[in-house]
């Protein structure tokens, strides 16, 4: 593997990001230059796609031995609906404006920037379930009881917990 899921994904938030600020036909200005179209339409096409398989990718890290299954196609069927009222929502903010695309991809840039705020602020989150469990057992092993809730932020499955005090309590016996 060359390069990490992880920065494919903040490369397609970018890409996304850039081609909707490309975009945007600022309310001073009458027409959109071809050339900004040709690129800004380029740069979304491709980010579209890359970050979408990278994203399902790590879900499917992320989640582990669960039924990936059923998590799968809770985001594919999540993901039609955008497609399905998108071009509603997209005609009704063009026809509001007078055909200017400001308001629209304006939208998108902002939801653009807001995901990859986010996204580098849980990058470190986004492991593998092996290696969250292997991490989370390093330092329950290190940890006492009170401090077991500070070790990560999200807490615990309770059979997770249950099943490490057991395997300690075997361990002291």
């Amino acid at each position: 593997r060359y390069v990490e899921d992880r920065t494919i994904l903040v490369s397609s938030i970018c890409l996304g990001f850039l081609g909707s600020l490309l975009l945007l036909d600022l309310p001073f200005s009458q027409t959109l230059p071809l050339w900004r179209f040709l690129l800004g339409f380029s740069l979304i096409t491709v980010a579209f796609p890359l970050g979408r398989n990278v994203v399902l990718g790590i879900f499917g890290n992320v989640l582990g031995d669960v039924n990936q299954g059923r998590w799968m196609g809770i985001i594919f069927a999540i993901s039609a609906f955008p497609r399905v009222i998108g071009p509603f929502i997209s005609l009704a903010l063009l026809t509001a404006i007078d055909w200017g695309t400001w308001l629209e991809f304006g939208i998108c840039t902002i939801l653009f920037g807001i995901t990859l705020l986010a996204t580098c602020r849980h990058i470190d989150e986004l492991v593998p379930y092996a290696d969250f469990a292997k991490q989370l057992n390093q330092k329950y092993a290190q940890a006492s009881r009170q401090q077991l809730v500070t070790i990560h932020s999200p807490r615990p499955s309770p059979m997770l917990v249950t099943s490490l005090a057991t395997r300690r309590q075997n361990r002291m016996e």
